[in-house]
């Protein structure tokens, strides 16, 4: 569809995001009116005028200033104030939100952006996103493709199993692009906006998103982020394993993952498919190759890792910790703060994991599609 081809310029923003490979919310057949109206909160009229005529793809300047009517140099001063905004991305170009879950969260990683939406927006994506339920096509496919995936911390697996490098939390961070960005997490934000956050006094909103390599770049460049050593990024990831927060990025191999989360239960919108939805979502993530198991020898049934459990995994029977494998996410939460160290994870190859991210997106975007 050619930009300016519908009169209303919302419709046109949203017809092009139609093209991600989750669609957008939808009810009854037609748009969600919650997310026609969180666009138009994230968007002036007057600013829908300029951002219909961008992609989901990037473009340069030179390619948009035409469009727009504008000099390049105009055009770049408009997209870069844009982005200030938190209204568009510009990496590699500039574009609309390059993939869903920057746009569903700019509100709350992006302050500039949080001023437009803030509560209305956080209760108008509780409306498209939970009530109508377009949270299972934004956790995975039609045919249950995993948009992402836990990954496990290496202190948690046994030393007898294989660890790999891109299915390990700190190999992960060894061989990220940089730089090394955090963020806060826009779950917890948002919960805490509508007052319905169950995890106030245990986790921290701040310091909970990596980001890594060009989205980094776009956290530092928007000043939304705040720089990481690798040092500290270790640290940080140890501090937050030891609160109990569950590591997940995309699910795929390929070493520049561009986020990786510091994810709870009660918050997250990828694991609440599993955890509070009611119409449960099996393939919210994917699980990591790794599965719980415990040495009843050594394990005196103190209950710590049942607790720290989300997925309901793990039982006390007969005064020893047990596992129900059909549970286990092998995040290693439960291994993290073993007293005795009997539990821990061994590698099962139970999911399969996408070489890069186009490969995974591709995908997805078929299936949603058949």
């Amino acid at each position: 569809m050619t930009a300016g081809t519908l009169e209303n310029p919302y419709q046109v923003i949203i017809e092009k995001m139609m093209e991600y490979p989750a669609g957008v919310p939808m009810k009854g057949g037609e748009v969600s009116p919650a997310f026609e109206k969180y666009i138009k909160l994230l968007f002036t009229p007057e600013e829908a005028e300029i951002a219909q005529h961008l992609e989901i793809k990037p473009l340069p300047a030179e390619a948009i200033a035409p469009r727009i009517g504008k000099t390049v140099d105009e055009t770049k001063e408009i997209l870069d104030r844009f982005t200030d905004a938190g209204l568009i991305h510009d990496v590699f170009g500039y574009s609309l939100f390059l993939v869903m879950p920057h746009l569903m969260n700019t509100g709350f990683k992006n302050s500039n952006a949080y001023k437009r939406l803030g509560r209305k927006g956080a209760e108008l994506f509780q409306q498209f996103f939970v009530v109508e339920k377009f949270y299972k096509r934004y956790e995975s496919s039609d045919a249950g493709t995993s948009q992402s995936r836990i990954i496990p911390l290496g202190k948690s697996i046994k030393q007898n199993s294989e660890i790999v490098n891109t299915e390990e939390i700190h190999r992960i961070i060894d061989e990220s692009a940089r730089p090394i960005v955090i963020t806060d997490c826009p779950c917890r934000g948002r919960a805490e906006e509508l007052g319905t956050r169950e995890c106030q006094d245990k986790y921290p909103v701040k310091d909970s998103c990596f980001q890594f390599g060009f989205f980094g770049d776009y956290f530092l460049r928007s000043g939304q982020g705040r720089e990481l050593s690798v040092e500290d990024a270790h640290q940080l990831v140890d501090q937050n394993a030891k609160l109990g927060l569950i590591f997940t990025t995309d699910n795929s191999r390929d070493h520049n993952h561009q986020i990786l989360c510091c994810c709870c239960g009660c918050c997250c919108s990828f694991l609440k498919g599993m955890t509070r939805f009611a119409d449960k979502n099996e393939n919210c993530i994917a699980k990591a190759n790794y599965l719980a198991s415990v040495e009843s020898e050594v394990c005196k049934g103190c209950g710590v890792c049942v607790k720290r459990c989300v997925f309901g995994a793990v039982q006390i029977k007969n005064e020893k910790a047990q596992v129900t494998a059909d549970l286990c996410f092998g995040c290693g939460v439960c291994a993290v703060t073993c007293r005795t160290e009997a539990m821990g994870l061994e590698r099962i190859e139970r999911s399969h994991i996408y070489e890069n991210p186009m490969e995974l997106m591709a995908k997805i975007y078929t299936e949603n599609r058949e």
